[in-house]
């Protein structure tokens, strides 16, 4: 994943899990993802991460 709407969806996804998902880049130039939830944030490499992690945390079985 890696669209802009594939981003959204996934930010709205963490929005409504109470999670905050931010895109930002790191200090050698490259995109992370980073989310938030109460006092644990996490980064991650990119958008099938993020999504992996929020399946995780909402305890969605695959």
């Amino acid at each position: 994943m890696s669209t802009g709407k594939e981003f959204a969806t996934l930010q709205a996804r963490c929005a409504l899990a109470e999670v905050t998902l931010h895109k930002l880049e790191n200090d050698h130039g490259n995109v992370v993802y980073i989310v938030s939830r109460w006092a644990l944030t996490r980064e991650l490499a990119d958008l099938d991460a993020v999504a992996a992690w929020l399946d995780r945390v909402l305890g969605v079985k695959p």
